[in-house]
């Protein structure tokens, strides 16, 4: 583990996630709805309002998924464990949401989640790349 205060980020990232996780499906859409309608309102757009929702609550997923990816490399350096972590809380993500009202768990979610967890190693890489090898 390269350093105890970033793991400490990395678990309250994770307690971030499933706190979110742990939200009624009505409280959960009101929260992101608010925002979302503010935008899209904002933005004029010439979609429907429930299709910019479902795009910007997934956009959502990938940036919070992406920070704990980050986060897993800072953690774990370049071994495959921070992933497998990061994946592992992706998937009990899905399976929490099963047990709370109005939630339902979609292994279409835990790929997406993947994807931002992946993304966010890789930024995290090529920032420290930059960071620690100037040329």
């Amino acid at each position: 583990m390269k350093s105890k205060k970033i793991f400490i980020l990395f678990c309250i990232w994770i307690c971030f996630i499933w706190a979110n996780s742990l939200l009624p499906a009505t409280q959960s859409s009101e929260l992101s709805g608010g925002l979302t309608y503010q935008l899209y309102h904002f933005l004029h757009l010439p979609i429907d309002f429930e299709l910019f929702h479902t795009f910007i609550r997934k956009c959502a997923h990938i940036c919070e998924y992406a920070v704990l990816g980050g986060l897993a490399l800072l953690s774990f350096g370049y071994r495959k464990r921070g992933l497998g972590i990061s994946i592992l809380v992706a998937c009990l993500d899905e399976t929490l949401q099963l047990f709370i009202e109005g939630r339902s768990g979609q292994i279409s979610d835990v790929l997406i989640d993947s994807t931002g967890i992946i993304c966010g190693f890789f930024i995290a890489f090529f920032f420290m790349k930059k960071l620690f090898h100037q040329d």
